[in-house]
């Protein structure tokens, strides 16, 4: 096993035993939020946070990637671009604040003012770690920033149960990310402290500007194909369609996240060290694409069928309404799954402009398929459709764009990476549709047991007789599993 498939498979270990920590925490903490809040108050918390990941997206700047994919960058530059950071971070914290009424206007509802200044304080918070994260990620400490990513989850969920349960209302789920921001910001930095200096040398800055600025236009980009869907749901339908689509949207990113979350931190600062040499990147993320898709695209299909299931158990009856569209969001997570991992290639290539074009494109596709769900087919189960549609163009055009111009090699060659999974898959969808069909039972955790169990063979037995897939899991997954049992 080379170094890179080691250094990559001891990040992946951790970011993933972190994630899936996280994933079951989450389920718990979510489970217990969704009954003890209403959709209406998840709803009116997702109208201020569309207007929060832009400033957080702001706070950023491109400049966590640039510091990380930079090797050159001395100590006392660091500390100007941290120092820059933190003012950057504040004066976009006062001018949220400021905002606040502009926000509540725009969703005719008052209460969201007080709402957004208390929130204000998360954008400061996110622009602190920008620096002190991207130093750990660059000294692939994954270890340690997944203890600090389980732990402040934890806290911040607990307090949040706890403020729900005494009434608070939204202000628990505000509360929440204001506090989840403040603990990793003060466990990084207490990993990497960083010397503040009141003296910015413009040197430090110019020399990640390039690669930041693209960085950031593809950022800037996404975060209004990505959060489009929200705007026009809360200001064309109302609160409650928002909870619905937002507690459906959150959920089917769920796997996304913490699939493609686990690698993408990981193959970024450890690809970027060999940036002048595109074959050791191509043939290691093609490693990292088949065992995306083999995971994937049965899981797709997993969640499709098991939608009433899950929607019913995890969050009550009163959620039942958004099945239908977490069934055909449920549709696009492999090829999100895939599509979120480009972008690490891009920033490891040095090629943020052309992550930039991909994420130009691909925001014209989203917002042609929300604006269908929104405007011609007016409910959310269009949305839905036009999402499908819109992330499986953006899908070819992105890895169009990577393969072939930012690896320079062949695009057909590597779709084919695809034809096996979709093939798995293929037999799953069958499989579960004839067990939905046949077995009718009222006991919703045994139909989800069955088809849990069924789905886990017939995906075990594809990759069995794989030799290919079988050496891709012990590469990356089961080699460090066995290694931990052995210390």
């Amino acid at each position: 096993m080379s170094s890179i498939s080691k250094n990559i498979g001891k990040g992946i270990f951790y970011t993933a035993l972190s994630r899936y920590s996280r994933v079951f925490i989450s389920i718990f903490i979510g489970a217990v939020l969704a009954r003890l809040l209403s959709p209406a108050e998840f709803g009116i918390v997702a109208m201020v946070s569309v207007f929060l990941s832009f400033f957080n997206l702001l706070s950023n700047f491109g400049i966590g990637p640039a510091v990380v994919q930079n090797k050159d960058l001395s100590d006392e530059e660091i500390s100007s671009i941290f120092s820059f950071s933190i003012l950057f971070g504040l004066t976009l914290a006062i001018i949220f604040y400021l905002a606040a009424p502009l926000i509540a206007s725009y969703y005719n509802n008052e209460t969201i003012t007080n709402i957004a200044r208390v929130m204000s304080l998360a954008i400061l918070f996110q622009s602190l770690q920008v620096v002190p994260s991207a130093l750990n990620r660059k000294k692939l400490r994954f270890k340690q920033i997944g203890i600090i990513s389980v732990s402040s989850y934890v806290i911040s969920g607990i307090i949040a149960i706890i403020l729900a349960y005494k009434g608070f209302s939204y202000y628990a789920l505000v509360i929440n990310s204001i506090i989840s921001g403040l603990l990793l910001f003060s466990a990084y930095y207490f990993l990497e402290p960083i010397k503040i200096t009141f003296i910015i040398h413009k040197s430090a800055i110019k020399k990640i500007a390039k690669f930041s600025t693209f960085q950031f236009f593809f950022s800037f980009i996404n975060y209004f194909s990505r959060n489009a869907d929200n705007l026009l749901i809360g200001k064309y339908f109302n609160m409650s369609a928002l909870g619905l689509y937002d507690k459906s949207y959150k959920l089917m990113m769920m796997p996304v996240q913490n699939l493609t979350h686990v690698i993408t931190p990981v193959l970024h600062p450890v690809l970027s060290k060999h940036q002048d040499d595109k074959k050791v990147i191509y043939n290691a993320y093609s490693k990292i694409v088949k065992l995306l898709a083999i995971i994937g695209f049965p899981l797709s299909v997993y969640l499709y069928f098991n939608a009433t299931e899950i929607i019913t158990i995890m969050y009550g009856a009163k959620w039942i309404e958004s099945i239908p569209v977490f069934k055909l969001l449920a549709l696009t997570v492999a090829i999100q799954i895939v599509l979120s991992s480009t972008g690490s290639i891009f920033q490891a290539t040095n090629r943020t402009d052309l992550l930039f074009y991909a994420g130009l494109l691909g925001a014209i596709l989203m917002l042609s398929g929300i604006g269908y769900g929104i405007f011609i087919g007016k409910n959310l189960v269009s949305v839905g459709y036009g999402l499908i549609i819109a992330f499986t163009i953006n899908f070819l055009q992105a890895l169009l764009l990577l393969v072939k111009y930012s690896l320079g090699f062949s695009y057909i060659k590597f779709l084919k990476i695809f034809i096996y999974p979709i093939v798995v898959s293929f037999f799953l969808a069958v499989i579960l549709f004839f067990i939905s069909l046949n077995i009718q039972n009222d006991n919703l955790i045994f139909t989800l047991l069955l088809k849990t169990v069924i789905s886990i063979i017939v995906f075990g037995l594809f990759v069995v007789i794989s030799k290919e897939y079988r050496n891709l899991l012990n590469d990356y997954l089961l080699k460090k599993i066995r290694s931990k049992k052995d210390t």
